[in-house]
């Protein structure tokens, strides 16, 4: 039986935990914040596949014995929300994971025992110790303080007038943080704590913009609820060329249908060796997925037909969305708008764009002045919590080495077509570590859960043998 700690009470961490438990190991689950936290982010979103292929055997199986065969979806396409409250958290609260999760525990960093990176490079004796997990626990503490703001006796107050306004007793809730640090020792350590919310950043090259670090906040690349108050009547500009920017477009679309005023702008890159009818996004035939079919030709539609090269034809005048295809963002400015709220100024830079004139006479804005920004431009891999350890990265995507190069093999323009290379793929130089789940993946954004599901199957299996 080994010590196994898991990082991160996601989708891909609690299955984990489960099986893990079932085949008699010692787990420890130590989640940032709460149980599902990252999936419930994005609650408002649908999943484009069904239940089933989000969902393990071993979890399904467990939750029936519990619920009963009705309670679970089965073959229902769910949002995040409901996923993480019809499966997620339930499975948290399963008797076997009682205890295991431990939520508001953010693990630091992890290292070796008695070793440091530079120490016993390839050694047995290094993989022979146990690994060490600093982890900060965020506990919250209420006290009542009483005031009394009356400092007569009982003598005196019996005697006051009868008429008098007595002073009362005040009764103040106090609420104190407190961060408590402390060590956690583990023989195996599953790291599944995925990328989000560590977004990428929005400028040339994928540095930040001019500005961008000043301008924007960690809300400005999440996917906001298209809510009318914040965005129906603004004109909103949405970067990004994948499915989270396509479902910001489609939604804010939706809105205008209320709220005509409302204008998206689209800064996403046109598909390589295509041209502009084609759209931003790559399409299937035949998709299974039919929420992603129909989120591609929606979103496809809406950019072709708003493509800058047509804003000045009169059927598009009226079109909720403007396509700027492969356009880079050079700076952003806060800026007041005509309206009562703060704005942008964004300075754009078309040099890429392959509707450039030869004769250098372009109508193509310099820079826009829009109320909102919806930063849709993916995630990346936060590596400095195992940066003690000895991990072979891939050099383009961040992700563990073996795993990288069996995917940058694949052809495929469908991630459907996944499948999993077994678990030496996901072995590291650092015996018994193992990044699972999204984070796997680095800056691939082709990951499935069902993927994720399966690579925790291969490990938990390897550490048996």
């Amino acid at each position: 039986m080994s010590r196994i700690a898991i990082i991160g009470a996601g989708p891909i961490g609690l299955e984990a935990a489960l099986l893990a438990t079932q085949l008699g190991h010692d787990v420890q689950v130590f989640e940032k914040g709460r149980v599902a936290e990252n999936i419930l982010d994005w609650g408002h979103v649908r999943l484009f596949s069904p239940f089933e292929m989000n969902s393990s055997e071993w979890g399904r199986g467990a939750l029936t014995k519990v619920l009963g065969p009705d309670a679970l979806p089965h073959e229902d396409v769910l949002t995040g929300s409901e996923f993480a409250e019809r499966y997620l958290i339930p499975l948290s609260r399963l008797p076997e994971l009682a205890d295991r999760i431990n939520e508001n525990c953010h693990v630091l960093s992890i290292s070796r025992q008695h070793f440091r990176k530079t120490e016993g490079i390839g050694s047995k004796t290094r993989g022979a110790e146990p690994f060490r997990l600093l982890i900060e626990q965020n506990s919250t503490r209420r006290s009542v303080v009483d005031d009394s703001l009356d400092d007569a006796s009982d003598d005196d107050e019996r005697s006051s007038p009868p008429n008098s306004v007595r002073q009362v007793q005040a009764r103040h809730e106090v609420f104190k943080y407190r961060v408590d640090e402390r060590v956690q020792l583990a023989d195996v350590v599953l790291d599944c704590s995925g990328t989000y919310p560590h977004h990428n950043w929005l400028g040339d090259g994928g540095l930040p913009c001019i500005g961008e670090r000043d301008s924007l906040t960690e809300n400005h690349y999440r996917l906001p609820v298209i809510r009318e108050t914040e965005f129906g009547g603004r004109i909103v500009l949405v970067i990004g060329s994948g499915f989270s920017a396509a479902t910001s477009v489609v939604a804010l679309a939706e809105l205008a249908k209320q709220h005509p005023r409302t204008k998206v702008l689209w800064l996403a890159n046109s598909q390589p060796e295509k041209g502009i009818a084609a759209g931003p996004l790559t399409f299937i035939p035949n998709d299974p997925l039919i929420e992603r079919d129909r989120l591609t030709a929606k979103a496809n539609d809406l950019a072709v037909v708003g493509h800058i090269s047509r804003a000045s034809l009169t059927e598009t005048s009226s079109h909720p969305v403007v396509w700027f295809s492969d356009v880079a963002v050079v700076s952003i400015t806060r800026t007041k708008t005509f309206r009562e709220f703060d704005g942008f100024e964004v300075e754009l830079d078309w040099s890429r764009s392959h509707q450039l004139r030869t004769d250098g006479q372009n109508s193509f804005p310099p820079s826009v002045t829009v109320d909102r920004i919806v930063a849709n431009v993916g995630y990346r891999p936060d590596r400095s919590i195992y940066e003690e350890l000895h991990v072979h990265e891939c050099y383009g995507t961040q992700g563990p080495i073996k795993l990288a190069a069996k995917l940058l093999g694949e052809t495929s323009s469908d991630c459907l077509s996944q499948t999993t290379h077994g678990a030496e793929v996901l072995k590291n130089p650092e015996p018994n570590f193992f990044v699972l789940g999204s984070k796997s993946y680095g800056r691939n954004s082709n990951f499935l859960l069902r993927v994720g599901i399966e690579q925790v199957r291969e490990v938990l299996a390897s550490l048996n043998h």
